[in-house]
């Protein structure tokens, strides 16, 4: 009987202790990357694209720290900017072709003096995207 009980206690606590990442998961609390594809741009002309982040189903989702970074290739003569919820691409292509590039979106939050690096069911979301310059 007391093998019983203590197995059911130490069930209890471990459920009980993942409780809030496994209602994040229930809920859905995921970061996203709300664009599916950038804009096409012209050689020489000026070019400006936002791409945004949030994370679905929170109301609240102000209350994250969002942090974008992007590998791959961009044209010379675009850069990126970083905001609080969004990266611009600015700038004036200086060459033609297909440039591929992956954002990446990562979700912080620090709420009532602690500190959560996975405050939502998974820690990041990626995205391809591919810019298009003509002539």
């Amino acid at each position: 009987m007391k093998s019983k009980t203590i197995t059911l206690f130490l069930v209890s606590f471990f459920a009980l202790s993942s409780c809030e990442e496994a209602l994040e998961c229930a809920f859905g609390l995921d970061p996203e990357i709300n664009e599916n594809s950038v804009a096409p741009a012209q050689l020489d002309q000026e070019y400006f694209q936002i791409i945004t982040g949030e994370v679905d189903n929170d109301p609240n989702d102000n209350a994250y720290d969002y942090f974008f970074e992007i590998y791959g290739d961009l044209p010379p003569g675009i850069d990126v900017l970083f905001f609080a919820r969004r990266i611009e691409l600015v700038g004036r292509p200086q060459e033609v072709g297909t440039f591929n590039f992956r954002v990446y979106l990562y979700v912080e939050s620090f709420d009532n003096g602690f500190f959560d690096a996975s405050p939502t069911c998974s820690d990041e979301v990626s995205k391809n995207f591919s810019l298009v310059v003509t002539e």
